[in-house]
């Protein structure tokens, strides 16, 4: 070789090696200004670093993350894809455009990248997968982040946050028993972890286990001295039938909250189900007067105005009971028993069709939440005062509804066959009488109605 070509190779390896220090040096400066979270030096050097070796994806990547601790959330972005594009096996950059979508309040976006990552990574981090899954689920697709986050509990047991999310996943996915298993692994793990105990609470009156709620409700209580800890307890001995327990436990609230609307509203609701079952005119007095005192607070308005609508229909106040349970489903957030309570009054006014239309409104709000007994009775319910206000068509459609789910009941037929009459349609009314008559051959009523729709 020449002594030219040498020099020139020569040459060519020192400004190769000055490039490389170059790079390096702006490298390292780069990090320990992010390091010290001055964003501005940081992109300054990484952009350096570009200068002297434009494919580099470290460069791209630690400039983004730069750009993110700025909140210069494009050009983030920006450079985080760049350098996933630089090195499609690196999960990195992957994760980062997740967390900034994360922060960006888009969970699905983050989901997407989360869900690459996952793939690079071959679920060798379950911290990915729980975010995968967490995004997920706050995209409101809970059902597709349940297999990520079995990997990522499968893979390191022992995060309580971890089988939280997989209870609310179930949950909402109507597996119960499966978010009941999972949330008793959270509380094991974190007996600490109010949010999966109030889960629990919920999940064990979903399934009717009172003595396994009431064992996670008083846990609540001993981590959170809140006064609502105590009305939660006294609620739940009320729907078990101990009316005294539950005045006692809302006593004791009361002398150390004395103007608290909700143990205010609580102590109504109690003395409000004693006047339910024994009419007891003293029950309801005491009912409005804790009611009262509940309203002038914070306490659920809607909540308040319903109660108070229902003891003033106990106390036989039926104008002024009606009136107030209108405002009840006027104001929000709304309390379904409201209409409930509504359609008690205005039937007792005689006003049918409104009564009918607050059934509907609470047919719509509990859908298949309520049992299918109640379902069934409501139907038929809405059917009769559809009937009461001359309202074929109603009738027919609820009163249909009624007998699909119990097809040998003889009144419910009959019922149905005089809406399809008033309706105009006496070929159906004549089928359904014959159904109710093959049933029942000896039934008076469906013979007097036979007489009218021959």
């Amino acid at each position: 070789m020449s002594l030219a070509l040498i020099a020139v190779a020569a040459a060519g390896a020192v400004q190769f090696l000055d490039r490389s220090h170059q790079y390096r040096r702006l490298l390292a400066s780069g990090e320990q200004a992010l390091r010290a979270r001055d964003y501005y030096l940081a992109i300054e050097a990484f952009t350096g670093a570009l200068a002297w070796r434009p494919d580099s994806m470290v460069a791209y990547y630690r400039r983004g993350e730069a750009y993110r601790g700025l909140r210069r959330d494009d050009e983030a972005a920006r450079d985080l894809r760049e350098a996933s594009r630089l090195s499609p096996s690196a999960p990195q950059p992957l994760v980062a455009l997740g967390e900034l979508y994360d922060l960006k309040g888009e969970p699905a976006q983050a989901a997407n990248w989360y869900g690459q990552a996952a793939t690079r990574l071959k679920d060798e981090d379950p911290q990915v997968l729980y975010a995968l899954a967490l995004a997920r689920y706050r995209a409101g697709s809970p059902a597709t982040a349940i297999e990520p986050l079995e990997r990522a509990v499968a893979n390191r047991a022992g995060r309580p946050e971890a089988y939280y999310l997989l209870g609310l996943l179930h949950r909402d996915t109507q597996r119960l028993e499966a978010a009941i298993s999972a949330l008793e692994q959270a509380v094991r793990l974190d007996p600490s972890l109010v949010a999966a105990r109030e889960e629990l609470a919920d999940a064990y009156r979903a399934q009717n286990r009172p003595v396994e709620e009431m064992r996670e409700l008083q846990a609540l209580a001993a981590l959170d001295q809140q006064v609502g800890r105590r009305v939660a307890i006294a609620l739940a001995e009320l729907r078990g039938g101990q009316l005294d327990g539950a005045l006692g436990t809302l006593t004791q609230a009361a002398a150390r909250s004395p103007n608290d609307s909700q143990v205010q509203l609580a102590i109504g609701r109690v003395h409000l189900a004693r006047a339910e079952r024994s009419r007891d005119p003293a029950a309801v007095r005491r009912a409005l007067d804790a009611l009262e005192a509940a309203l002038g607070g914070t306490a659920r308005r809607s909540e308040g105005l319903a109660l108070y609508g229902r003891a003033l229909f106990l106390a036989g106040e039926l104008v002024e009971a009606e009136r107030i349970l209108r405002e009840a489903i006027a104001t929000t957030p709304l309390t379904s028993e409201a209409f409930a309570y509504l359609a008690d009054a205005a039937e007792a006014l005689s006003h049918e069709l409104d009564a009918r239309d607050a059934l509907i409104n609470l047919d719509v709000l509990r859908g298949s939440t309520a049992p299918a007994d109640e379902r069934i009775a409501r139907a038929r319910r809405i059917g009769l005062l559809s009937l009461q206000g001359e309202d074929g068509r109603t009738a027919v459609r609820y009163l249909d509804r009624a007998v699909n789910a119990e097809p040998r009941d003889v009144p419910t037929l009959g019922l149905l066959a005089r809406a399809q009459w008033l309706a105009g349609d006496p070929d159906a009314a004549r089928r359904t009488l014959a159904r109710g008559l093959e049933v029942d051959p000896e039934n008076g009523d469906l013979r007097l109605l036979g007489r009218t729709i021959r």
